[in-house]
């Protein structure tokens, strides 16, 4: 099986994705309740090819991949002030321990759909700190982030505006986790977010912006949330693994398992015809 996979049009894609102006992207007008008074607002699409998307309004904040307070993610800042978010996505064990003393952890509430709650949000020397995680069908993403007290009813709003708006975007059905180090192979654990069958790992091999692959070991039918942890060995600068799998509509996607070059975590990026 060949296909082609437009590699520099992806690079393209994610360099534009974090230097062009935010007026160049989709843009839709909202209304924002702040300090008692209704104001129109236009706001800026943030499409992040780490698997979620959100709206901000572009006339008081700005998006980018970046670091702030040595967290690394999509930061959102607001323009005029210091106040700032950074946006990240997380494993389901992460998300279960920072919810691990409420009386249901994310995990259990994430089951019946989406869930968005605070971790903690408290005020300290005149600066609210905040963190929000967001949870739906094994997806965790996680906002930490801090704004100053008098600006609660104007950039706290925004930021709320923000969260509120966040989608995980449609991509592949398994997720892909680290695990163990094993000399110069690791283990990485593959967890189904949805019910797929016939799941394959695959092997890439590139001939500039062709690949080609071949199976390399089956994993056969998983149910939502099923995990089953593989061996891998990632050789090179482009991905030499991937998954096949089929899904409830019958429909085969294949899948390239990349690392991002952001933080290191594991994603998939489809295999385009």
């Amino acid at each position: 099986m060949k296909k082609k996979v437009w590699i520099g049009l992806l690079a393209a894609a994610l360099c534009l994705a974090l230097c062009l102006p935010a007026a160049l992207g989709e843009t839709r007008q909202g209304v924002i309740a702040r300090e008692g008074q209704e104001e129109v607002i236009e706001e800026t699409l943030f499409e992040s090819p780490l698997g979620f998307s959100f709206w901000y309004a572009n006339e008081w904040l700005e998006a980018e991949f970046g670091e702030e307070n040595n967290i690394d993610g999509v930061v959102v800042r607001t323009i005029y002030s210091d106040d700032f978010m950074v946006f990240s996505m997380i494993s389901e064990e992460d998300a279960a321990e920072y919810t691990e003393d409420f009386e249901k952890n994310i995990t259990e509430l994430a089951a019946d759909g989406r869930v968005q709650m605070d971790v903690y949000r408290e005020l300290d020397e005149g600066r609210y700190y905040f963190l929000t995680l967001i949870a739906e069908k094994g997806r965790y993403f996680r906002a930490v982030g801090e704004y100053a007290e008098e600006a609660a009813e104007g950039n706290g709003r925004f930021f709320e505006r923000v969260l509120d708006s966040v989608t995980f975007t449609p991509g592949c059905l398994l997720s892909a986790e680290w695990g163990l180090d094993e000399e110069d192979r690791v283990q990485v654990t593959l967890t189904a977010l949805e019910p797929v069958t016939d799941a394959k790992l695959l092997k890439l091999d590139w001939d500039g912006v062709d690949v080609t692959w071949e199976e390399a070991a089956p994993l056969g039918d998983m149910g939502a949330q099923q995990a089953v942890t593989v061996t891998m060995e990632f050789v090179g600068d482009l991905p030499n693994n991937g998954v096949l799998y089929t899904d409830a509509a019958g429909e085969t996607h294949a899948f390239a398992l990349d690392i991002s070059g952001e933080d290191g975590r594991l994603f998939f990026w489809e295999l385009e015809d």
